[in-house]
């Protein structure tokens, strides 16, 4: 049974099911087994720096350690940014309703190489959030899962049959880059005069 997800829309606040998709449920998984010349299950190791020591799987462990090597538990660390000023920890989206009000467009969305996926039901839904939902708007809104140092940006939507869907990703830094680049390019090639008709850059098959 998944988690709940509490909603405020308008003066109304509703309360949703989540469920993660992953490629697992919907493709299937395969799983490789390994065997050696008798027969045998094989099972992960690890080669030590050392070139001898094969540490067996569930031998290696992470831990923390300050400035002067001292051993210190997880919940002794404290984020900072780059100046070294503490970062001020946003809470669960469990813990607190969720307020719907930024509408954006498919081009926003489809800015956001999304990560996860989440079916949600949809039997708490008011009607007026159902009907803005039907006429295809997304909402935009800040989650964070366990807690954290930040928020990520998700999304509320419906698919065309019109199943519930929360969409997490991220910012995409990517600048595509236009024809309107290439012909500056070309001009530039040849403000500079640089003659693209020679064999300067033709290929020599004596060279293989």
């Amino acid at each position: 049974m998944g988690r709940k997800l509490e909603f405020i829309y308008g003066n109304e606040t509703f309360i949703v099911e989540i469920n993660k998709v992953d490629r697992t449920k919907i493709y299937g998984r395969v799983l490789t087994e390994t065997y050696d010349a008798n027969e045998k299950e094989c099972t992960l190791a690890t080669l030590a720096r050392d070139g001898r020591t094969i540490i067996p799987m569930g031998g290696t462990a992470s831990g923390y350690v300050n400035p002067e090597g001292i051993w210190i538990e997880r919940d002794e660390l404290v984020p900072i940014d780059r100046d070294g000023n503490a970062i001020k920890e946003v809470p669960s989206s469990f813990s607190a309703p969720t307020n719907l009000t930024e509408e954006v467009s498919i081009e926003e969305f489809l800015d956001h190489p999304i990560r996860l996926s989440y079916h949600l039901s949809d039997e708490g839904i008011t009607d007026a959030l159902a009907q803005k939902l039907k006429a295809g708007v997304i909402f935009k809104f800040p989650f964070s899962y366990r807690g954290g140092v930040y928020y990520d940006p998700a999304f509320l939507m419906t698919d065309l049959d019109g199943e519930l869907w929360m969409m997490i990703g991220h910012t995409s830094d990517i600048h595509f880059v236009g024809y309107e680049q290439a012909a500056i390019c070309a001009a530039r090639a040849e403000e500079l005069g640089e003659d693209d008709s020679g064999d300067r850059d033709s290929f020599d098959f004596d060279m293989l």
